[in-house]
C-alpha cells in the first residue's frame, strides 16, 4: 500500500481503514509501520498475512459496517490462541479515514514521494480520532501543528503517537527489452519509484505495476539530468552506443547511490576506456550488475575477463531481474545501517 492508495479512496469517498503496525515485541512477520488499507470488498497491503491478518481484516470490516470513526488499539500475542507460532506480540492501530483526516492523509503522502518524517497523534474517543500531525521539518510540533478536528477531547484517553520516517526509493531503467520488462515486473513489486525510459514505444506493455512510470522519450541520454539525487539507475538499451552515451552523462553526476549496466567484463571494460578517454571518472558505474558480480570480478581479476563464473541460467532475463534486485536491496540495507550509525554517533 502507499498512502497515495488511501489519498485516493479519500477523493473517491471510499470508507476504509488503515490497519498498521505500532509495535513489535519479539518475533513478528512485519516490521513497526507496515500496513495495510482494508475497505469493504478491498485489500491494499499488507501486515504480513496469516491468522493476524485475517482477525485483522474482519475487525476493520466490521468496524466500517457499524459506521465506526474511532481510532483504536489491540494488541494480538501471536501464538496458539492466533494460529501462529512467530512467538512475539504485535500492537495494531486501526484507523477509520474520513474525510476530516484529509490533513494528515496529504501529509504522509507528500512526505512518502519527497521524502521526510511526521508524527501522528491521535486521541480515540466517543466520536471520532482527534487527530494531529507534526511534519518533522517542525521542530516546534506545538501551535503549528495541523490538527483534523479543534473541538476538545478528555485528557484521561491516552493518545496514541505513530512516528512516520521516508526514505524514497527512485530506480531508473533504461531500456524495455527482455531483461527491462523482467526488472520492471520484479521491483513493480518492491517499496520503490520506478521510472522505465525507452525511445521505442511500443516496447512497453499494456500495463505496468503501479508504482512504475513508462517515460517515452526519443532523447533517452538526455533524461539523465531530471533523475532525482539519491536514485539507483540501471543501463541496458538496445544498442552498446546508446548505452555508452546515457553512461556518460550519468558518470557526470555525483549525487546518484548506483550506476549499473548489463553486459560483460569485456564491455565493462571497453566503457572504461572510452570513459577515460573522454576524461571522465570510468570508476562510478558497475558493470556487471547483480549479485553475481562480485564473483565475476574475482575471475577478471584472475584473466577471465571474456568468461567470468555465473550461476547456472543467470543470463535469463528473469534471473537477472532477481539478481540486481537482491543486489541492490542489499546496499540499500548496508547504506541504512551505516546512516544509523551515523546518526547515533
Amino acid at each position: 500500500m502507499t498512502f497515495r492508495d488511501l489519498r485516493t479512496l479519500l477523493d473517491a469517498c471510499t470508507p476504509c481503514v488503515w490497519v498498521s503496525i505500532a509495535a513489535v515485541r519479539g518475533s513478528a512477520p512485519r516490521e513497526v509501520g507496515a500496513g495495510m488499507i482494508v475497505t469493504r470488498t478491498t485489500l491494499r497491503g499488507t501486515i504480513g498475512g496469516g491468522h493476524l491478518e485475517l482477525k485483522a481484516i474482519e475487525l476493520a470490516r466490521e468496524w466500517l459496517r457499524l459506521g465506526k470513526t474511532t481510532a483504536m488499539q489491540r494488541h494480538y500475542p501471536l501464538g496458539p490462541a492466533l494460529g501462529q507460532c512467530c512467538g512475539g506480540a504485535v500492537d495494531l492501530l486501526f484507523r477509520p479515514v474520513t474525510a476530516l483526516e484529509r490533513d494528515w492523509v496529504e501529509a504522509l503522502a507528500a512526505a512518502e514521494v519527497a521524502g521526510g518524517e511526521v508524527t501522528l497523534t491521535t486521541r480515540p474517543d466517543q466520536d471520532g480520532p482527534h487527530t494531529s500531525l507534526c511534519n518533522g521539518a517542525d521542530q516546534s510540533c506545538g501551535n503549528d501543528a495541523i490538527t483534523a478536528r479543534t473541538r476538545p477531547v478528555s485528557s484521561a484517553i491516552a493518545p496514541i503517537v505513530t512516528h512516520h520516517a521516508f526514505h524514497p526509493w527512485h530506480l531508473w531503467i533504461f531500456g524495455a527489452g527482455h531483461t527491462g520488462k523482467a526488472l520492471a515486473q520484479v521491483f513493480g513489486a518492491l517499496p520503490c519509484e520506478v521510472t522505465w525510459v525507452d525511445s521505442r514505444d511500443a516496447e512497453f506493455p499494456a500495463t505496468v505495476a503501479h508504482n512504475v512510470r513508462v517515460l517515452h522519450s526519443a532523447d533517452p541520454a538526455g533524461e539523465v539530468n531530471t533523475i532525482p539525487p539519491g536514485a539507483d539507475v540501471l543501463v541496458l538499451t538496445h544498442s552498446h552506443a546508446l548505452d555508452l552515451e546515457i553512461v556518460m552523462q550519468l558518470v557526470r553526476r555525483d549525487d546518484l547511490a548506483y550506476v549499473g549496466v548489463i553486459g560483460s567484463a569485456t564491455k565493462a571494460q571497453l566503457f572504461r576506456r572510452r570513459l577515460e578517454a573522454r576524461g571522465l571518472d570510468a570508476g562510478r558505474f558497475t558493470c556487471p550488475i547483480g549479485t553475481q558480480s562480485a564473483a565475476e570480478a574475482a575471475e577478471v581479476a584472475k584473466g577471465n575477463a571474456t568468461t567470468g563464473w555465473r550461476p547456472p541460467h543467470a543470463k535469463h532475463p528473469g534471473a537477472i531481474a532477481v539478481s540486481v534486485a537482491a543486489d541492490l536491496l542489499a546496499r540499500r540495507s548496508t547504506a541504512s545501517v551505516r546512516n544509523t550509525v551515523t546518526a547515533e554517533t
